[in-house]
């Protein structure tokens, strides 16, 4: 079943002034990852800020929707991620996981082939698949990385963003 269409309530671009405070913001929600603004935007970028339905806010940068604000963290978007790399923490799925994976489902310990030895627990990161290294989803850590290595079985990360949710269907009607 598909999402149900989202809506723009709100948009505008930023001003000079206003986009050296978004990139504060960001710096600091992706010191985490050790991305930093300037990996994504410049000066001279056009930064659209949007707000959708349930006050969700998206940031498109160059007219490529790039970042939700989700709560208090920024969960970089498909639309964006499917051309540009980020230096976020990623782990790897295994073959048969991939087709869940993009439909949004959770990840299971079991389908996980590599894990990056620096995630956090309720980090957001990247979900690739193995043999292209494309990524298929982002998610939030539910355990350090030791303590996914540990575990057998059980889910370990919870989906955010997948290409069957209302921010992926909205990212592809997006101008």
């Amino acid at each position: 079943m598909a999402p149900a269409p989202l809506k723009i309530h709100q948009r505008h671009l930023l001003k000079s002034k206003d986009k050296k405070k978004l990139i504060a913001k960001f710096d600091a929600l992706l010191a985490e990852n050790a991305a930093t603004a300037s990996d994504i935007l410049s000066s001279k970028s056009k930064v659209e800020w949007i707000r959708l339905d349930q006050n969700q806010e998206l940031y498109a940068i160059d007219g490529v929707l790039t970042f939700w604000l989700k709560e208090d963290k920024l969960v970089p978007l498909l639309s964006y991620l499917m051309k540009n790399e980020l230096p976020f923490k990623s782990v790897h799925v295994d073959e048969g996981a991939i087709k869940f994976v993009s439909k949004g489902a959770d990840v299971m310990r079991p389908g996980i082939t590599t894990i990056d030895p620096g995630i956090k627990e309720g980090e957001i990161i990247l979900i690739k698949d193995p043999s292209h290294n494309r990524v298929l989803a982002v998610g939030e850590a539910t355990f350090d990385a030791a303590e996914m290595e540990a575990r057998e079985k059980g889910k370990v990360i919870k989906c955010v963003h997948s290409l069957t949710d209302g921010i992926w269907a909205f990212s592809k009607t997006f101008k």
